[in-house]
């Protein structure tokens, strides 16, 4: 998810600074928000989607479509994952926490670039 706010920001030519304050956050917390390293609560996702211009719906649905292309790349190059394994440890053991940090970046890259497309249509 925080790949995705700071790639929509980015998109948006904002600081985090400038998002933070629009949404009630201070720059350090939406930075680590960003990184993943803190979650935030509804109301606060429901802004987040406003700024870009969607509902808290549509901005779920972005996560949820890229968590599924990572999921689906990560089987791509992961060894036979086993039955009582999650398929990000698969992942993981496949190409380490950096490979499976391109997959996400790949994802949230892919799944933005198609919704600008048709955005743009």
């Amino acid at each position: 998810m925080g790949k995705i706010i700071a790639s929509l920001r980015e998109r948006k030519a904002l600081s985090q600074a400038a998002l933070a304050q629009e949404v009630g956050l201070t720059q350090p917390t939406l930075s680590r928000v960003e990184r993943g390293q803190a979650q935030i609560d509804l109301f606060t996702f429901s802004r987040i989607a406003a700024v870009f211009g969607m509902s808290g719906s549509e901005l779920m649905g972005r996560v949820e479509l890229t968590l599924a292309r990572t999921q689906q790349a990560a089987q791509g190059v992961a060894p036979v994952q086993q039955p009582d394994q999650p398929w990000w440890q698969s992942a993981l053991s496949a190409g380490g926490l950096s490979g499976l940090g391109g997959l996400v970046a790949f994802a949230v890259g892919a799944a933005l670039e198609e919704r600008a497309k048709k955005d743009d249509e």
